[in-house]
């Protein structure tokens, strides 16, 4: 799937998201474009997801539910996330679990890291096991929008395949919160 066609997609999913979001993100660099969305179903639980489209190695759709726990100046998720592959050495499922930590060091600026894994029982077609880590800075540059920078390292093991490293990236976003 060309870039072109990727940015098509991102923003009719954009378009989609925005009416029922509580926050919706893009983020990019030169070989990827990631669109992610979180909906707080109730006071502590969320569902959240994202599309992860690079130039050379195909898509990663995930949504997941998660429990969250905002105390303060900190933040934490746990949960689990449902994933469909489609990459270049493969394509297939899994399911992933983690979550993330965070800290708010000012009003407007955060840090958090996040991390989710996939052991090969759970992963299924010609998926073995998944991984993923981020780490991000966020910015809130007001109210309703977030920039924010993230170190984006992600890997997949197919059947009878050498990992391949889907991301390995700093990616600049935004994330616009309703």
């Amino acid at each position: 799937m060309s870039l072109k066609k990727s940015l098509v997609i991102t923003a009719a999913l954009l378009a989609s998201f925005s009416s029922a979001a509580s926050n919706i993100s893009l983020a990019f660099d030169n070989d990827n474009i990631v669109l992610g969305y979180e909906l707080e179903l109730q006071e502590a639980l969320k569902l959240k997801g994202d599309y992860l489209q690079t130039i050379d190695n195909g898509y990663t759709l995930d949504t997941g539910i998660y429990a969250f726990q905002d105390a303060g100046a900190t933040f934490f998720e746990l949960g689990a996330k449902a994933m469909r592959m489609d990459n270049d050495n493969g394509d297939g499922y899994a399911l992933a679990f983690g979550g993330l930590g965070g800290i708010r060091l000012t009003e407007e600026f955060s840090v958090e890291a996040e991390f989710h894994y996939s052991p090969e029982i759970l992963a299924f077609g010609d998926t073995e096991n998944y991984s993923q880590w981020a780490l991000r800075a966020s910015y809130a540059v007001m109210p309703t929008a977030n920039f924010f920078v993230e170190y984006n390292y992600t890997t997949v093991t197919y059947d009878n395949m050498p990992d391949e490293r889907l991301t390995a990236d700093i990616l600049f976003g935004l994330a616009w919160i309703f």
